[in-house]
């Protein structure tokens, strides 16, 4: 069950990068991962589930990454400004995002804005709980002017330069803005 789960979800994320979000069906996402059509019901309920495991898979596997971008520099000014400076290609480079971005625009600003529920998170908030203990421990006390506020700014910064990204600012100068901003 957990492996068919996956599957869905690798099949999710290849059907978002040719068609967008918009066309994702979890019946044809079932029928390409071959898993049956009630299984897949049964996995996720519909459509939003798929799209909620999606997202979450993604920010899963970029949390590892930051954690490896970072993890051999001997600073917050170091750790940050590694993550900031590989963070940026890695979107560049995503392709179920930038087909979103040239495509879809709006529903990637309405993930990033969107609760859940009438008082759940943002995904930005989301992002943030799930940075937040990577961060807290090792640099925490470095940041400016709490760990989870500058979680927060490096974090809507990312994303500003994710939906506008042609500007005079290459990725080491945005980088060193935002170790500027947030580091002590």
């Amino acid at each position: 069950m957990l492996m068919d789960r996956d599957r869905m979800v690798d099949v999710g994320v290849a059907a978002v990068s040719r068609f967008g979000a918009k066309a994702l069906s979890l019946t044809a996402v079932a029928r390409q991962a071959g898993v049956a059509r009630a299984t897949a019901y049964r996995m996720f309920g519909g459509r939003e589930a798929l799209v909620a495991a999606i997202v979450e898979r993604e920010v899963a596997a970029l949390r590892v990454r930051l954690r490896e971008w970072s993890e051999s520099e001997p600073d917050a000014a170091g750790k940050i400004r590694a993550q900031v400076r590989h963070v940026l290609p890695y979107i560049r480079e995503h392709e179920a995002l930038q087909y979103m971005l040239r495509n879809e625009p709006e529903e990637i600003v309405r993930a990033l804005v969107t609760t859940k529920g009438a008082s759940g998170p943002t995904l930005i908030q989301q992002i943030v709980t799930e940075t937040l203990p990577d961060l807290e421990p090792q640099i925490g006390e470095q940041l400016y002017p709490n760990p989870a506020a500058a979680a927060e700014f490096l974090i809507r910064t990312i994303y500003s330069f994710m939906l506008i990204p042609d500007g005079a600012l290459g990725d080491d100068e945005i980088a060193d803005l935002v170790v500027r901003a947030i580091v002590r």
